[in-house]
């Protein structure tokens, strides 16, 4: 599972057990309403897609099985939590219309629905608790009985309590690949990973998932190998190009980076995730630390098609971003053109909408509409805790008071977020180098760089290595 997905990966963390749960459908103790044979067969075949967590190909497979038959509850259902092209007024429609139309079905049918349904809407508890009832129902389905442990929401002790007991069960070693290596076990999480290989070495993410987790040990050519491998596999998977694009960014090639994207282009399945691999792009000219103008064409190309889209969140943060790069290239009215585009929409800004504009206000030295935009973003934390994130929330401030002198003030700010996020770990690097500790400046520049854990769609982390690959390569 690529941890790097936009709305897919978004939604498997919120749907914490749906990619086990949904195989239940091969289980011969449901009996499918659909008296449609094709749409049986697609919605089986996406069943055996999204199992082996290719959400994109298993929606291309559900939306087929609804297509030929629209009453077929279930599979509304689950093309509803695999595809991200469903605005959200859609997604309740069709989410209301899908478990409408499998109550008319059996009773197992209806009850899978409504546990995807409340994944999809990120209700984990009444998902959670839907899902054990099904496997109470089904009790001779494994996946279920994953589900009923917590699934991908499951703590590590239960991951490996279930993998024991299930050890030729391949997709349980997915999460606990992961689980092990964010938890300190390397060698354990390598394992996991290459065992789901060798349980299922013809789907792509498995080879995916250990390439990726290679890659964060920064064993780059054994990664680069298995994301090949994934890309030759079926369905197709883009986003092993995306890794691969990772791997060569790390190790400095960036022309090379930037081909394996548009490859990834090339073989998107969705508009929404070809735009994200055009965000990649941008993020390989920063790590590249490329001249404005580079940047500023692949900013505007990605803008150009969000546009397209109707992608009025994207724009914004787009145009945001875009004003970072002009304000640091010293073209000051060019910034607030786009800082006034990118909070056109008012009220409904996006919240990095906001982070990157006081950025930008910060890189222009204009300290009152910089503070502005964090009292911004303080207000609506202050709202919702959920709508911005802390760690991004502190390194914003952390930053502002280092730039006005006033690092003795930002490190305990900045101490208390995530000190294993590479941004809070670059504002800390820079605290300690305003106040004169250049060793501790040293240490916390030399974790990000050591950290291969990139996310070129993200711009806080592919600017947070550039600074400290640049600080790192000044003399002591």
């Amino acid at each position: 599972m690529r941890t790097r997905s936009t709305r897919l990966v978004a939604a498997v963390a919120l749907l914490s057990i749906t990619p086990f749960a949904a195989r239940a459908q091969v289980d011969t103790s449901l009996k499918l309403s659909t008296a449609n044979a094709a749409a049986a067969a697609e919605f089986r075949a996406g069943m055996s897609d999204y199992g082996n967590i290719s959400f994109e190909s298993a929606a291309a497979h559900f939306k087929a099985a609804m297509t030929a038959d629209p009453n077929f509850g279930l599979a509304r259902v689950l093309y509803v939590g695999t595809t991200g092209e469903l605005k959200p007024d859609q997604v309740n429609t069709e989410l209301a219309r899908g478990v409408a139309d499998a109550a008319r079905g059996t009773n197992n049918e209806l009850i899978l629905a409504a546990a995807y349904r409340e994944a999809t809407l990120g209700h984990t508890d009444a998902s959670n608790a839907l899902f054990r009832a099904a496997a109470q129902l089904m009790p001779n389905d494994p996946l279920l009985g994953f589900a009923a442990t917590g699934g991908f929401g499951a703590p590590l002790p239960a991951m490996r309590d279930f993998v024991a007991h299930h050890p030729q069960y391949p997709i349980g070693y997915n999460m606990l690949a992961y689980r092990e290596f964010l938890g300190g076990d390397r060698a354990a999480g390598l394992a996991a990973a290459k065992r789901q290989v060798e349980l299922l070495p013809n789907a792509p993410n498995p080879h995916d998932t250990y390439a990726e987790i290679l890659q964060w040990n920064g064993n780059f050519a054994e990664a680069a190998a298995h994301y090949k491998q994934a890309t030759t596999l079926s369905p197709r998977f883009p986003e092993a190009f995306a890794g691969l694009a990772e791997v060569a960014t790390l190790q400095g090639q960036y022309d090379q980076a930037r081909s394996y994207l548009n490859q990834a282009i090339a073989n998107a399945w969705t508009p929404a995730q070809k735009l994200g691999y055009m965000r990649q792009i941008i993020g390989t000219y920063v790590m590249q630390g490329a001249p404005a103008d580079a940047i500023t064409k692949s900013i505007e190309a990605a803008l150009a098609e969000a546009k397209v889209q109707g992608d009025a969140r994207t724009t914004s943060v787009l145009y945001s971003q875009l004003a970072t790069v002009q304000a640091n290239a010293g073209n000051a009215n060019a910034a607030h053109q786009s800082i006034a585009a990118a909070e056109a929409g008012g009220a409904s800004t996006p919240w990095n909408a906001h982070y990157y504009s006081a950025m930008a206000h910060g890189l222009m030295k204009h300290w009152a509409p910089a503070a502005q935009e964090l009292a911004t973003l303080k207000a609506m934390a202050a709202k919702d805790p959920s709508s911005v994130p802390k760690d991004e929330l502190a390194a914003l401030e952390g930053y502002q008071l280092t730039q006005r002198g006033k690092a003795a003030e930002a490190l305990p700010i900045l101490m208390a977020a995530d000190t294993t996020n590479v941004l809070v770990m670059n504002r800390i690097a820079e605290a300690h180098a305003a106040l004169g500790h250049a060793a501790e400046a040293a240490a916390w520049n030399n974790k990000v760089n050591t950290n291969y854990a990139l996310n070129l769609a993200v711009f806080t982390d592919v600017n947070s290595r550039r600074r400290a690959k640049l600080e790192t390569a000044k003399p002591q």
